[in-house]
Formats: structure tokens, sequence, C-alpha cells
């Protein structure tokens, strides 16, 4: 998963907006489509945390497993 935090020019208008406290996370359509849940996880590192997107898989008929 990707993080981009430089939006300047960037054409977001399709992406789902969801607030979290002071944060605004933008989410892809294909992901808002193919996930069931979406967690955001910090984890804590070494030196600092970082944040990590962790996307559940959304079954249909179309899963081959």
């Amino acid at each position: 998963m990707s993080v981009d935090t430089y939006l300047e020019g960037k054409k977001t208008a399709g992406y789902r907006r969801e607030h979290v406290g002071d944060l605004t996370i933008l989410i892809a359509p294909q992901l808002v489509r193919q996930a069931s849940k979406l967690q955001l996880v910090t984890k804590k590192r070494f030196v600092g945390s970082k944040l990590v997107a962790v996307a559940h898989h959304k079954h249909t008929a179309a899963c081959r497993h």
C-alpha cells in the first residue's frame, strides 16, 4: 500500500475521505470496492513509529479461493 502526503496538483475527487481525529485519510476507489474492512494500525519501531493500513479482502463470487 502506498502513502502520499504531497497532494498539490493531484486529482483526488474519486477518493473516499475518512476523518479520524485530526487526520483525513483518502481511500482509493478500487480499495473501497475490494475490501470489506480497512484498519489503520500504528506500529512502534526502534526509532519512532509508523502507520500501517491493513485491508481485509471482500469475498465475492469472483473469488478463486
